[in-house]
């Protein structure tokens, strides 16, 4: 019962941990956001961005699809 105590306080501690990390991310792409702003202007910094995350998201969909084809023992999907 103390082991199940323990794992559920980590647990708690290990979200708690990554709540506050996600807001330190959040808040360092607001001030990097704000610093280009003012040397680029804000429609140039927001287009960035903009096309910046959106081919993050690319690249984690096709990283996804070829390393679950190469799971998958190359099947076609």
């Amino acid at each position: 019962m103390a082991a199940l105590q323990r794992a559920r306080i980590t647990a708690i501690l290990y979200g708690l941990a990554a709540i506050f990390a996600l807001c330190g991310v959040g808040f360092l792409i607001g001030a990097v956001y704000i610093w280009l702003a003012a040397r680029y202007g804000p429609l140039a910094t927001s287009l960035g961005f903009g096309i910046g995350f959106l081919v993050i998201a690319g690249l984690i969909i096709v990283i996804h699809k070829l390393t679950a084809s190469a799971r998958d023992g190359d099947r076609p999907t």
